[in-house]
């Protein structure tokens, strides 16, 4: 049976004189992406060794659903907030269960 799921690792590098900002709005666009239906789990972490990178890893039940997600308002201005925020580019992984 395959699995549908959307499974993914992101990491973004936050400029240290922004990090409070952008934590709080991050916290704020995670509530609403939790209220989603086609979101599994959603975990918003920020590194040990490195606070100023936040660490999202996220699964989604289905890509249509995860195609959903990528276009509400609050995902888009979230990534909008961004923009001058970080140091580099975000990682993006996507992940598959073993």
């Amino acid at each position: 049976m395959k699995n549908d799921k959307i499974i993914t690792h992101v990491e973004l590098d936050v400029d240290s004189v922004f990090i409070d900002v952008v934590l709080s709005n991050a916290i704020q666009t995670k509530d609403f992406i939790l209220l989603e239906e086609g979101t599994e789990i959603f975990k918003l972490t920020r590194k040990k060794e490195e606070p100023n990178t936040l660490v999202i890893f996220a699964i989604y039940t289905s890509k249509e659903l995860y195609e959903w997600h990528l276009e509400q308002i609050y995902v888009k201005s979230f990534f909008a907030f961004l923009d001058g925020k970080l140091t580099a580019a975000p990682k993006v992984t996507y992940l598959e269960e073993a």
